[in-house]
Order: structure tokens, then C-alpha cells, then sequence
């Protein structure tokens, strides 16, 4: 999993396979038998040979200089996350991982439970929770704690029951971990490992997507309760690079998250 050239040939594998030739200008021709770009025309439209090209996908080229991925952005419409990704991949970007250290943890975490009436929570670049208040620990009955995974909490059976649009946050999910997860942690070989047996994280894996946190809606369907739906804003933490702080708001109609029985029930994760 840590090999990074070999991820970004399976990188540029998917993503030629999802790019029709009218995306980038190019006409069909008859008798086509793949929907997506051949090797032929990425390597055309990125202005570099098809042996070098292909050597990229297969894990063995030379790592692309900064004007060679611009290229390739352009002929497999990468966005700028993309590019961002593809550049990390090749060592361009310089990551600053670093761990919370002890006492910072525990100021984040009483800064958080003056938070009497906003769910929130922190978690690092492999989605594992890192600081959790009060409310959020209590909403969801202990899913949400330091040291669980955000992303192995979604895909428990429970949540995709419960949750909606549970499709939709999987996929977010995935691509967050991907985007932002550190390829060289043991630990994140190891939430590979625990989500690859879940036949619905495979479909989602393969497909590499990479997306950064974003705001989005929860919808939640509960026995007795109805449907619950919640806001959920993601903020970067400036002074701890690939951390992100969660918090969440009931929309209008479900103010008093305290007194909900939600709170004993589900996990919002």
C-alpha cells in the first residue's frame, strides 16, 4: 500500500478508464471495445511518449516532473485535488505529518467540552479520532472516541441501516481517507486491511477518488424516531497539517440534540 509509484499507476489506470474520448476532444471511432481513453491518446494529449506513459502505469517510470503532471492533469481531467494528490505521490509536496503531542491533546480536548452544545470531534489524515467532546462521545453512544476510525464506524452494519444517504458519505469517506491518509503508517495499512473486508469499501477503493473533508448533509432514519437529518462542517486545523475538526448541527426542525433519543441510538459517523 505504501508503494507510492505503484499507487499512482493504479491511480492513472482508473482514471483513463473513466474519461471518454469527447471529454478531451477526441472523435470515437468504430469498433471501440473500451469506454475510457487508451494509453495511446493520454500519452498524445500529455505530449509524452506511450513507452513512458506506460511505464507510469505500471509502477515503473521515472517519477513525472511538475510540467509532466500538469500534462497528464489536462488529458485525464484532474482537478485540483487530483494534481495535489498526484504530486504527493511523486514526493513533490512536502507532507508535515505530525503527531499531537500529549499535552496539546488534552487542551484540544477541553477546548472541545466547552462546546456544550455542538457535537465535535478531531481526526488525523487516517481518519482514527484523535479528540472527541462530551455531547458527540454521548450522541453517539461511544462510537465516536479517541483512538476508534471514523471511516471503520461508517462502514459498521448498523450505520448503513441507519443512514440514509449512506452511499454518498462511504464514497466521501473513501476518497478522504485516500486523499489524506498516510501511506507509509502501519496504521494505515491496517485500516486497509480491517475495510477491505467489506466488499462495499473494495468497490469504493478501486474507483480513486481523493477528495478533501467538506460540509455535507447526514440523513438518518430511525425506529420510532423518523428521519433526522444534520449538517456537518469540516474545518482544517491550520497548526496540525492533515487533522480535521468536525462538528455537527441539527437542520431546521431538530434543535435539542441533548433531549433526542438519537443520542442513545446512533453514531452519526
Amino acid at each position: 500500500m505504501s508503494d507510492n509509484k505503484s499507487v499512482l499507476g493504479s491511480f492513472l489506470r482508473a482514471r483513463r478508464s473513466r474519461v471518454r474520448p469527447t471529454d478531451v476532444g477526441l472523435r470515437p471511432t468504430d469498433g471501440r471495445r473500451v469506454s475510457g481513453l487508451k494509453r495511446d491518446e493520454v500519452a498524445m494529449l500529455a505530449g509524452i511518449s506511450i513507452e513512458y506513459y506506460t511505464r507510469l502505469e505500471q509502477g515503473r517510470g521515472a517519477d513525472p516532473s511538475t510540467t509532466v503532471v500538469r500534462a497528464l492533469a489536462r488529458a485525464l481531467n484532474l482537478d485540483d485535488v487530483s494534481v495535489e494528490y498526484v504530486n504527493r505521490l511523486t514526493g513533490r509536496v512536502d507532507e508535515q505529518r505530525r503527531m499531537i503531542p500529549p499535552e496539546k491533546s488534552y487542551i484540544m480536548r477541553e477546548l472541545l467540552d466547552t462546546w456544550a452544545h455542538i457535537p465535535a470531534y478531531i481526526t488525523n489524515g487516517n481518519l482514527d479520532i484523535v479528540a472527541v467532546n462530551e455531547l458527540m462521545r454521548s450522541l453517539s453512544s461511544g462510537t465516536i472516541r479517541p483512538g476508534a476510525n471514523a471511516l471503520i464506524a461508517h462502514f459498521a452494519a448498523g450505520n448503513k441501516r441507519q443512514i440514509v444517504n449512506w452511499e454518498e458519505l462511504a464514497a466521501r469517506g473513501v476518497a478522504t481517507l485516500r486523499f489524506l491518509g498516510d501511506r507509509t503508517s502501519t496504521r494505515y495499512n491496517e485500516i486497509i486491511r480491517e475495510l477491505s473486508t467489506d466488499q462495499d469499501f473494495v468497490r469504493l477503493w478501486e474507483l480513486h477518488e481523493v477528495a478533501r473533508p467538506s460540509d455535507f448533509d447526514s440523513h438518518l432514519r430511525l425506529d420510532g424516531i423518523g428521519e433526522i437529518q444534520m449538517r456537518v462542517h469540516n474545518f482544517e486545523v491550520p497548526s496540525l497539517p492533515f487533522h480535521t475538526l468536525s462538528t455537527q448541527s441539527p437542520k431546521p426542525g431538530f434543535t435539542a440534540l441533548a433531549d433526542t433519543p438519537v443520542s442513545r441510538e446512533t453514531s452519526f459517523a
